[in-house]
């Protein structure tokens, strides 16, 4: 057997290993409310919290409930987005979640701005781990370590650390920025995510 073929299968056996303990010792949380994302421009979305029904992620007994903010789903590389499980908008709803802990600690917000980095990182992997048990995404150990692993790495946290943020103005939405209203593209039902 060649030797790098037995390295590869070596590493993939590993970081299935990996994969599994880290699904096992992750937490599982609650989706609830209605999700809406509406169009901006390409690569551009705006999270509108529903007026009568909003959108959150409950776990350890504390709900996060995203408001009104910019979004691109999950910030998956464009080279990996035909690789099953690797979408931008695969996990929508924990993205969502995510996306939200990183606005409310750029701009401050007096609800959810005092998340950790770690627990950012965390709270994305229940997320997604909520939808596969769920069934509402396919099940994978791989695919929830290697997403979870990204969002815990130094490239993410230097986005984390970095003030640009708030200094480009991303922590007011504006509608009227636009020349249109933005297009809506889905609404989710939060009871069809458990």
């Amino acid at each position: 057997m060649n030797l790098r073929l037995l390295l590869a299968l070596s590493l993939l056996l590993n970081l299935t290993g990996c994969g599994y303990f880290n699904y096992q010792t992750t937490e599982k949380g609650k989706f609830g409310g209605d999700l809406e994302v509406r169009w901006v421009k390409p690569n551009q979305f705006i999270f509108l919290p529903a007026q009568n029904n909003p959108f959150y992620f409950e776990r350890n007994g504390k709900r996060i409930q995203p408001k009104a903010m910019y979004t691109d789903g999950g910030s998956i590389p464009q080279l990996i987005w035909n690789v099953p499980g690797y979408s931008p908008w695969g996990y929508a709803p924990a993205y969502i979640i995510h996306d939200w802990i990183f606005v409310a600690h750029h701009c401050q917000d007096p609800d959810d701005g005092e998340y950790s980095f770690n627990e950012s990182a965390t709270i994305l992997s229940e997320g997604i781990k909520t939808l596969m048990e769920n069934k509402v995404a396919p099940k994978s150990y791989f695919t929830h370590y290697t997403i979870s692993k990204a969002v815990e790495s130094k490239i993410a946290e230097n986005y984390w650390d970095d003030k640009k943020y708030k200094d480009d103005g991303k922590c007011t939405v504006r509608l009227d920025k636009y020349l249109i209203e933005p297009t809506l593209i889905t609404v989710i039902r939060g009871e069809d995510l458990n």
